[in-house]
């Protein structure tokens, strides 16, 4: 661990303990009360323990970090070590997303159609504002799967301002069913569509408060360098240098944002089957490559 960076990644089988990534604190999570709540219920857990407290950078990164990034523990210390001094670093889980969609919440509102309509009536609710149109993101601002670690002042502030408003919503079940009913994931276990909605606010808020962050800096080679199925694989190989023209000449014509969401969708596999295979196929729970499998 680096002098002061406390990084957690939480079991709640016991057949992960194997797979986790050494250079991170193991976070016991057996008992795991809010399965429902994914990675809300954990950052309420790192808060209520005041985990955040005992370092100056305080992050939570699932057992699937690996599978999903190639990246471990020594690589995101030595990231934080050199770009030292940001509020807030974060490490897009998803990097091939900005190549099948011009940003997360299109790519939700695919699975759901009904998905920007719940996340705007919740973010409403919580007074938490949302941009009237949702602008381009790439691995530049975008952070999929929560992975994120900050520091304590910014786990006070995200605490206030988003954890603890939204766990409200969770307490009055009968006045905010539709949020607790269950989204549509690709996982065998139930989330709530809370929870989905938790996992878009990051950017968002980020924007918002003019938050001095930093997001991981993916390059195309390593995009296309993790482990895909063999349909995604052929389409980013096509894609990624011409998306990546695109947005280097920093605008997007509608024309080219359709045609972005007609090629994905030419191609796309249904998201319960896996873009990037990260799950191990047997159990979706457990990752399918974790770092001891490369020693």
């Amino acid at each position: 661990m680096a002098p002061g960076v406390g990084i957690y990644q939480p079991f709640y089988k016991s057949e992960l303990r194997k797979r986790l990534d050494p250079g991170f604190t193991p976070l016991d999570w057996m008992s795991n009360p809010s399965p429902r709540l994914r990675e809300l219920a954990l950052h309420h857990h790192i808060l209520g323990e005041r985990l955040h407290r005992k370092h100056k950078l305080t992050g939570l990164l699932s057992p699937k970090f690996y599978s999903k990034t190639g990246l471990v523990a020594g690589t995101i210390y030595q990231w934080i070590a050199n770009n030292p001094g940001h509020d807030i670093y974060l490490i897009n889980g998803t990097p091939f997303v900005p190549y099948a969609n011009y940003n997360a919440v299109e790519r939700n509102r695919i699975q759901a159609p009904a998905f920007e309509k719940q996340m705007r009536s919740l973010c409403q609710i919580i007074e938490f504002p949302l941009p009237d149109e949702f602008s381009r993101q790439t691995n530049a601002n975008l952070c999929g799967c929560n992975y994120w670690i900050a520091s304590s002042s910014f786990w006070d502030n995200w605490s206030r301002d988003v954890v603890e408003p939204l766990l409200k919503i969770v307490q009055q079940r009968d006045l905010f069913n539709e949020f607790l009913e269950d989204g549509n994931y690709p996982a065998p276990s139930p989330v709530y569509k809370l929870t989905l909605v938790y996992e878009r606010l990051i950017d968002h808020y980020i924007a918002r408060h003019k938050v001095d962050a930093i997001y991981y800096p993916w390059a195309a080679k390593d995009v296309l360098a993790l482990q895909y199925h063999p349909t995604i694989k052929e389409y980013l190989n096509s894609m990624v240098p011409r998306v990546d023209a695109i947005d280097a000449r920093g605008n997007w014509t509608e024309p080219e944002m359709s045609w972005l969401r007609k090629s994905y969708a030419a191609v796309s596999l249904g998201f319960a089957i896996g873009e990037t295979l990260s799950a191990d196929p047997i159990d979706h729970d457990l990752p399918s490559r974790y770092p001891a499998m490369t020693r």
